[in-house]
């Protein structure tokens, strides 16, 4: 797995410092894709790139790097704060950051911190869903699941582990358990694995997943879909 890194901050050198530690000492773990002088510059980034990895400076000119998690709906990527600034850490971790490097960093603090990121996301690809159903308790692999369909306040879980499941869990508890888990709300009655995905067609902009189901997408969501759809490498007609 090599993950794919935004790096956020206001000051060129750090950026370009941080750009020197991946080639030199992490190019087998991560790549950088793009770089952002501040949370404005990086949302605009997060429309056509899909990061697995932000490396967020916190005191910028443009504003404070904790303004990034008010401003996104969907966290589909790990964060690791590099700051100069170490008092902030205890308040970070409480936003569920992957890690805190101060500045300045070291080549073996940074190859640390990338490889925690991938141990964390690996983790979220076997994460295990818990779903109560008639008869009790399911527990079934992220990786198992390929949709979730809202039916009122209950849910239907979709997938390759045999029958579908009837919950009386809602949409909501399965798109806040399965955000890291590469999830994306496309209509306000469907959740889907962004991996099951076969095409999104441009005609009436529905989606046709792995299991040959079609998923009506809302207009709202259909532009940062096809986004994220268009940097997994997935077919669009």
């Amino acid at each position: 797995m090599k993950l794919k890194c935004i790096i956020v901050d206001d000051e060129p050198h750090a950026r370009k410092l941080l750009l020197g530690l991946t080639k030199k000492y992490g190019n087998h773990l991560a790549e950088i894709i793009g770089e952002a002088e501040g949370i404005p510059g990086l949302m605009e980034l997060l429309h056509t790139l899909k990061p697995d990895l932000v490396f967020l400076d916190l005191e910028m000119g443009s504003g404070f790097g904790f303004d990034l998690f008010s401003k996104i709906e969907n966290q589909t990527f790990d964060v690791i704060i590099t700051s100069a600034h170490p008092q902030y850490a205890l308040k970070a971790f409480e936003f569920g950051i992957a890690d805190y490097l101060i500045k300045p960093i070291s080549p073996s603090v940074f190859v640390r911190g990338l490889e925690r990121v991938i141990k964390i996301q690996k983790k979220d690809e076997d994460k295990l869903i818990q779903i109560n159903t008639a008869d009790g308790q399911a527990n079934i692999l992220a990786s198992k699941i390929y949709r979730i369909e809202a039916d009122r306040n209950y849910s239907w879980v979709h997938g390759s582990f045999g029958s579908s499941i009837f919950t009386s869990k809602n949409l909501g508890y399965f798109e806040s358990q399965l955000a890291s888990s590469g999830f994306f709300r496309v209509h306000h009655s469907h959740l889907v694995s962004i991996k099951k995905i076969v095409k999104i067609t441009k005609v009436d902009g529905n989606l046709e997943m792995e299991d040959g189901t079609i998923i009506p997408v809302s207009r709202e969501k259909g532009k940062n879909l096809s986004a994220i759809l268009k940097k997994n490498s997935n077919p669009e007609k």
